[in-house]
């Protein structure tokens, strides 16, 4: 199956949108953070963002 079924596939582009939300919200998070130079926070969001690229990654798969 190609990225473009799988993506064009409803429970897909749901989880798909659902994880690229996350990552989103998630770098607005660690823009703050480097910002407010809070090293445990930053490190702390990059993490979840690594975890969520990897789920993203999965559903590519």
């Amino acid at each position: 199956m190609t990225y473009s079924q799988r993506s064009s596939h409803p429970a897909a582009a749901s989880d798909y949108t659902y994880l690229e939300y996350q990552i989103e919200l998630a770098a607005e998070e660690l823009a703050v953070a480097v910002k407010a130079q809070d090293e445990a926070r930053a490190e702390a969001i990059r993490e979840k963002i690594a975890k969520l690229e990897d789920e993203l990654a999965q559903l590519e798969d």
